[in-house]
């Protein structure tokens, strides 16, 4: 041991005593930072308002349950957060209803949701869930030649109030005399058959299902023009604290790359996007 008495002994013991000094003060600064961290991810998951609506084959009741694709993603998301609710909290409500609602309450979410730039700030967002075309959809016997936007403007265009398709006929420009707003897409759907509108801005898919349920044949439509790429999300009230919106996006992160992960390994040549 070196002697506190000479030159190198004191300079020894100095260099010894500032490294202990500096391990100290780390530690002081990284402790809560860790002791931070395992709180959070000991802290219970809120209880969470679940709103949605009615819209095959993603999220819809048959039977007395509540079934479908993203609330099966649902599901599992909130079991990973450590979350002890389940499908049977799902409320379903009129969509203008639920899009309120969620802009108004904390911890309320709202699925499945057009992410655009209109409603960028309106709610916090997790996802994607998935991706899709939404369309001007027509009469195939119109024989519609619509090649840009202004070609719509003389028509009259059917959309849900506070919905996508409300934000798309805005964005192509279409007079707001030129356009009925209702409070469900079954209710466009019957008036495009009557000849009271003339398209309604909707995933083709969605349309085939409203319209088969309506009584009415899609194969006598048509998609006639592209109204956006839409990107359906999660969408978080802005009272909702953001820790709690980012563990909901890491679960989902996490439950997408093993989906991706296992759809990979049963089809090596299937292209992942």
């Amino acid at each position: 041991m070196a002697d506190p008495t000479s030159r190198k002994g004191f300079a020894k013991s100095i260099a010894v005593r500032s490294k202990a000094l500096v391990l100290a003060c780390l530690f002081t600064l990284i402790a809560p930072t860790i002791d931070q961290s395992a709180a959070q991810s000991e802290t219970p998951f809120p209880k969470l308002q679940l709103l949605t609506e009615e819209w095959k084959p993603y999220h819809f009741m048959e039977d007395g349950l509540v079934k479908g694709q993203t609330v099966d993603l649902l599901v599992s998301i909130l079991e990973k957060v450590g979350s002890k609710q389940g499908r049977e909290d799902i409320v379903f409500l009129p969509w203008a209803r639920a899009y309120r609602q969620a802009q108004l309450e904390p911890n309320t979410v709202l699925f499945s949701t057009s992410r655009t730039p209109e409603r960028e700030k309106l709610f916090k967002w997790a996802g994607p869930i998935l991706k899709f075309e939404s369309y001007f959809i027509g009469k195939k016997d119109r024989n519609f030649n619509i090649e840009k936007s202004e070609d719509l403007h003389q028509y009259k265009v059917g959309v849900v109030i506070d919905s996508a398709s409300a934000i798309f006929a805005r964005r192509h420009g279409i007079p707001e005399e030129n356009t009925t707003f209702n409070t469900q897409g079954i209710l466009n759907i019957k008036m495009l058959e009557a000849g009271r509108i003339d398209f309604i801005p909707i995933q083709w898919a969605n349309f085939e299902r409203l319209a088969t349920q309506a009584g009415i044949d899609p194969s006598q439509y048509e998609p006639v023009y592209l109204a956006d790429t839409v990107r359906l999300n999660f969408a978080f009230s802005l009272k909702t604290p953001d820790q709690v919106v980012e563990r909901f996006q890491a679960a989902f992160r996490e439950i997408h790359e093993l989906q991706a992960r296992e759809n990979s390994s049963d089809d090596p040549k299937r292209e992942v996007n």
